[in-house]
């Protein structure tokens, strides 16, 4: 008898540790997109032949922490994300989304109302009038993009220029220009599309202030600690996903359902150079800024800056 408990025990073990577990960050609703991946996920788990368990967050720092423990296997998250990942040696990048159309890059924008400025320029003579809605510090494009290109290129820190700064994932964002409690709201050509669908006549009240140049979209994410044998499973699940197969069609409908997506691309961790560099600036306009500081730790800091840039290019495969 204790040997038959012994063997289920073992048993529970070995399914529980069989699960695949795919971290999503949630854009818009938890609930809302879990359930739009359940049948990408589903699929996956008929590939792999074994289960596949779905986990959607808005908080990136949970998923990132959950990856690092081994609790998630694949992770759809940002690209700062991404970063954070293969910087603390838990994850790879396998693949990035493309969009349906076979758009396979993005460009942050600014939105406004109806009635806000009209131009970049307009908006950066109002300093102190405006409120400001931007993606967490952590955020590619509903952050960091957006500071560099359109805010410190003019010289400007968004926290010490707008009267407020909240933040928010993209839906929030929008609703919070909507409901004019914001004047200004970060957002990106992918989603602008869903918001579009999903509140038409809100979106009629809004307009695009800015844009920026064009990103490679969101990475997917392999922890590292995988067997190569998964690896190499999920990779081709995703990178045939849609394209290839008799349920290429009825694919192509459950991606367009999961993000409005077409499919995915084969991408590496050099997806992320877009990225350093961005810090790396980013970091050195706020160092600019800080005219208490020291000379001495000011130089420090900046040797500081420009090691970890070097160590990064070094890890995502050298110069761009």
């Amino acid at each position: 008898m204790r040997a038959v408990l012994v063997l289920a025990f073992a048993l529970i073990a070995s399914f529980a540790q069989a699960d695949v577990v795919l971290g999503l960050v949630a854009n818009r609703g938890v609930d809302e997109t879990r359930v739009d991946w359940e049948p990408i996920a589903q699929d996956l788990a008929l590939q792999l032949g074994e289960p596949v368990r779905v986990l959607a967050s808005k908080d990136e720092a949970d998923l990132l922490q959950r990856l690092q423990s081994g609790e998630i296997d694949l992770l759809r998250g940002s690209t700062q994300l991404a970063l954070q990942a293969v910087e603390a040696g838990s994850g790879d990048i396998f693949a990035r989304l493309v969009l349906t159309g076979r758009i396979a890059e993005y460009r942050s924008l600014l939105l406004v109302r109806q009635n806000g400025p009209v131009t970049l320029d307009e908006l950066l003579k109002r300093s102190g009038q405006l409120r400001y809605a931007s993606g967490s510090p952590g955020s590619t494009a509903g952050s960091l993009i957006p500071g560099y290109h359109a805010f410190a290129r003019n010289n400007v820190l968004p926290e010490r220029f707008f009267r407020s700064v909240t933040t928010g994932n993209s839906e929030d964002r929008f609703r919070a220009l909507i409901e004019s409690r914001v004047d200004v709201a970060t957002s990106n050509s992918d989603d602008l599309i869903k918001l579009a669908e999903k509140y038409p006549r809100d979106f009629k009240q809004v307009r695009v202030l800015w844009e920026s140049p064009k990103f490679s979209y969101d990475p997917l994410v392999l922890r590292r600690g995988l067997s190569a044998s998964r690896k190499d499973k999920i990779t081709r699940f995703f990178l045939d996903y849609g394209r290839k197969g008799a349920q290429a069609t009825r694919e192509k409908e459950k991606l367009y359902y999961a993000d409005q997506l077409d499919g995915f691309l084969a991408s590496t961790n050099r997806q992320l150079r877009e990225v350093t560099d961005l810090q790396l600036y980013d970091a050195l306009f706020r160092l600019t800024l800080e005219d208490k500081l020291a000379a001495p730790s000011r130089a420090e800091r900046e040797k500081t800056l420009y090691r970890r840039y070097d160590q990064l290019s070094a890890l995502l495969g050298g110069a761009r």
